[in-house]
């Protein structure tokens, strides 16, 4: 999984983010929008004990779908993740993070957790809806920071900086 064509911003006056980028600016392309994949399989059942195990399956099937669309997981621009238990998916947060790295890599894109009452689906814990850009350009790289995040006091108040990876924790993991 490569990395992002997408340039993220960090500006060093806000906080280093924790895992996911504090914006992104997308490159021309075309926009794939993935509607909410929870943990089924291609029956329809939910499969999955705990969030970490449902987010593995949601995340799987997010990718075949972006794959689908002939988009990559380097191409998400924006991730929402929905939960019916934040308090486990807080608990859970070491796996969380490495099975998000195993199916969307190391980029990160700007991305939201929000803890709901209810989905759809009794049985699901979790649910994820994003949106992808596809560059134009066929070949096209990733675009790469000039600049490595520096600390606050040290570049300036209107400094800022892209990681062309945005690698990094997601929310509440330490750094790799």
């Amino acid at each position: 999984m490569g990395r992002t064509p997408h340039q993220i911003v960090n500006p060093l006056t806000l906080a280093e983010p924790g895992g996911s980028s504090h914006a992104l600016v997308v490159s021309p392309g075309r926009v794939v929008h993935v509607g909410g994949q929870r943990a089924h399989r291609s029956d329809g059942r939910v499969v999955g004990e705990d969030v970490a195990e449902q987010l593995d399956r949601a995340l799987a099937n997010t990718v075949e779908a972006l794959r689908a669309a002939g988009a990559e997981p380097a191409h998400v621009v924006d991730m929402r993740v929905f939960t019916t238990s934040m308090a486990a998916y807080r608990a859970h947060s070491r796996s969380i993070g490495a099975v998000y790295r195993r199916h969307m890599g190391r980029s990160s894109p700007p991305m939201t957790v929000l803890g709901v009452a209810d989905l759809l689906d009794p049985d699901a814990l979790v649910e994820v809806v994003c949106t992808a850009v596809v560059p134009e350009e066929a070949g096209s790289g990733p675009v790469r920071a000039d600049r490595v995040r520096e600390p606050a006091e040290e570049a300036g108040p209107s400094a800022v900086t892209g990681s062309a990876d945005g690698v990094g924790p997601l929310p509440g993991r330490e750094r790799p």
